[in-house]
């Protein structure tokens, strides 16, 4: 217990209470400034969001460097080449070499010796090869080429593809708000219903019966409410992994279903294929193909390439450059491959195999799309009627339940009549939304599948 006669202890409380009091006034100084800020996002601006930070995307665009560094390779091999190397090696036993002359005097063959080597050896190799001739080197470059496009139509088609999900990620974030405000919408109702009830109730003008109905259509909606919201949120979720937003920012869509754009107009296969970038990499790739199987072939074929050599040696017992030769070599080199035990001839038959099973797929992809087209314009058909359909149920929904709110409020219509008005008019409501979203889920389809201009 802290006494007068404690003012140390006296002194410490009142410290301690200080600073809570200064933390506490720091707080709620603060807390706007730790509150996070909600960002709006429109299709548009989700997608720019997508198209700067999707790692998809980043991965598609390494794709387009390495077919950089595979064109550079290319070039390399008609550029020359240059080669140095150097050496130095220690001898640790002398060497000699043996000849028999023969005496002057005598006649007699006499055995003398020469030291060969020194201690230390140093040399050094300078060699430019430049090819002259090979089928190989064209090939190489006309490959580079190709797989460029190739690369370049893949990464369109890579581009289209996540832009296509972005949207329909959005929009399903969009439908999913939709449902928890018409959740809300309708809870917010069935609350007033019940408080009108209550009210009425105690003023004796209602039963028991009538009040438990509202008060149990109320709490009924409350917890799909909640589950509503809960998908939104997840929506919300997946929205932020797609365009690398981080997880605690809070964010907000901006849009609706009022419009939606008009039913395209159906399009001949053989335009739509120009202008699609997948099946175009099938005919770059195609063309890559046939380029392989004359790379492969140009490996049986002669190649000549010119070689200028620069030799330098020197030899000491010291760590000296004596004794030194210089040298240079101008040369022709011819490589023609004879026989490989049938190495060769196997890697054109590959090459030719992988050409015919690209020139199937190709058929096969016309096949696929052309089915696509039909069943992606089929399917906005059928959302377009939907959507037609369900503008007049909404209104005629809206209408009834209008009339069901003031007769139950004049105690002409019961709670469960009520009930069934709110319900039909709020499914009448998530069906338009249900309707716009599948006609633009197969619009977003319908845009890959048919691009609108050349790719």
């Amino acid at each position: 217990m802290i006494t007068l006669s404690d003012p140390k202890k006296l002194k410490m409380k009142n410290h301690r209470l200080l600073m809570v009091i200064v933390y506490m006034m720091l707080m709620i100084g603060l807390s706007p400034l730790l509150r996070a800020e909600t960002k709006t996002y429109d299709l548009e601006t989700f997608l720019n969001r997508v198209e700067s930070y999707s790692k998809d995307l980043k991965l598609a665009q390494q794709d387009l460097e390495m077919a950089k560094v595979y064109h550079q390779e290319a070039k390399s091999t008609a550029l020359p080449k240059i080669m140095m190397e150097g050496s130095y090696n220690r001898n640790l036993k002398e060497n000699f070499l043996y000849i028999d002359f023969p005496d002057p005097d005598t006649g007699e063959a006499t055995n003398q010796k020469f030291k060969i080597n020194y201690k230390n050896e140093y040399g050094f190799q300078a060699v430019v090869s430049q090819t002259l001739f090979s089928f190989k080197v064209g090939n190489a470059l006309n490959a580079a080429k190709q797989y460029k496009k190739v690369t370049d139509f893949i990464y369109n088609a890579t581009h289209q593809t996540i832009v296509k999900f972005a949207r329909k990620a959005f929009y399903q974030a969009l439908l999913l708000k939709k449902v928890w405000e018409v959740g809300l919408a309708s809870e917010k109702n069935a609350q007033d219903n019940y408080q009108d009830m209550k009210q009425k109730y105690d003023f004796g003008q209602v039963s028991q019966f009538q009040l438990l109905q509202a008060e149990v259509r109320w709490q009924n909606l409350v917890p799909e409410t909640i589950k509503a919201k809960r998908n939104y949120e997840l929506a919300l979720n997946a929205l932020k992994n797609l365009a690398g937003l981080p997880y605690r920012e809070e964010i907000e869509l901006s849009g609706g279903f009022d419009v939606h754009p008009p039913l395209p107009l159906m399009e001949e296969l053989d335009t739509v294929l120009e202008k699609r970038p997948d099946f175009n990499a099938l005919l770059w790739e195609e063309k890559l193909r046939s380029t392989g199987i004359k790379a492969e072939k140009a490996e049986k074929l002669p190649n000549l390439s010119l070689n200028l050599i620069y030799n330098f040696s020197s030899q000491s017992d010291t760590f000296n450059l004596e004794r030194q030769n210089h040298s240079y070599i101008v040369g022709l080199k011819l490589s023609i491959p004879i026989y490989t035990g049938g190495y060769r001839e196997a890697q054109v038959k590959k090459a030719s195999i992988d050409l015919e099973k690209t020139r199937i797929k190709i058929e096969k992809e016309k096949e696929s799309i052309y089915n696509e087209l039909q069943n992606i314009y089929l399917r906005l058909e059928e959302a377009g009627k939907r959507i037609a359909a369900a503008k007049k149920t909404q209104e005629t929904a809206k209408k009834a339940f209008e009339i069901a709110e003031v007769t139950a409020a004049n105690g002409l219509a019961t709670q469960l009549e009520l009930k069934e008005a709110r319900v039909a008019y709020d499914q009448a409501q998530l069906n338009g939304y249900a309707a716009v979203y599948d006609y633009l889920d197969a619009y977003f389809d319908w845009q890959q599948a048919a691009p609108p201009g050349n790719q």
